[in-house]
């Protein structure tokens, strides 16, 4: 099974390995050709060349010799190069990432790159998948109420307000009189990740007072121990190089 190969060849090293995916289900090991191979890696043009002809290339694979899983900032800018899934081994564990845009400087298309987008987005890169659902534009003014529909659903649960941690999330109305309809991931020191609409990017912010008097309900996932916000904070610091 090529996710045990990947484990296997990753723990066989103190270094970094790496390798290409081919049509998702073989695994070209190559050379480390960083020069700093124990916190690096770099895949020569002539292994690129040798995988593109052995098939298509599915995915980028390669370890963390610490036990890290979860993408640097420079991998976040390599994948995004690459525009493939990358797999990352480290402590024994193999994970898979889409390739996913920065999680800051994002244009707003609802239903596209909107708040539930960044929010997923933002958990995938921490190593939690969630799942999409359907939405509509104006749905917070037709009663739908499609997140609180779905929070429960995607293993969240509702905790109080004074228990905020780094990773929960912050349900908010866009407005008094609609529906919650806005989500915002708590980061601590008072700061929000969020996506607004009206032509606002996606951006780190403080927890306004504003935003405070909008706050439907705080939420946090079942796995919040898994949660390694380093996914998050490294992809902000690719993203501000």
């Amino acid at each position: 099974m090529i996710e045990q190969e990947c484990l296997a060849f990753a723990a066989a090293s103190a270094n970094e390995v790496c390798g290409l995916v081919i049509d998702g289900e073989y695994l070209m090991r190559c050379s480390n050709a960083h020069p700093e191979p124990e916190r690096h890696f770099r895949i020569s043009d002539d292994d690129w060349l040798k995988a593109e002809a052995a098939g298509k290339i599915t995915a980028v694979f390669h370890s963390h010799p610490i036990n890290k899983l979860v993408l640097s900032g420079a991998d976040r800018q390599a994948q995004i190069a690459t525009g493939i899934d990358w797999w990352l081994a480290s402590g024994g564990r193999l994970r898979k990432f889409r390739p996913v845009p920065h999680l800051l400087g994002r244009s707003f298309e609802h239903g596209v790159t909107d708040c539930y987008t960044l929010f997923r987005d933002a958990y995938h890169l921490c190593g939690i998948n969630l799942p999409d659902f359907e939405r509509s534009a104006g749905w917070w003014v037709r009663g739908e109420n499609l997140y609180l529909k779905n929070m429960a659903s995607s293993g969240f649960s509702e905790v109080p307000a004074a228990n905020i941690q780094p990773g929960d999330v912050i349900i908010r109305r866009a407005f008094p009189e609609s529906d919650p309809c806005h989500a915002m991931i708590w980061l601590g020191d008072n700061m929000v990740l969020h996506h607004e609409q009206a032509g606002r990017l996606s951006r780190r912010e403080p927890y306004r007072q504003a935003y405070v008097k909008l706050t439907h309900s705080i939420w946090r996932h079942e796995q919040c121990s898994n949660l390694n916000l380093q996914g998050i904070f490294d992809d902000i610091s690719a993203r501000s190089l």
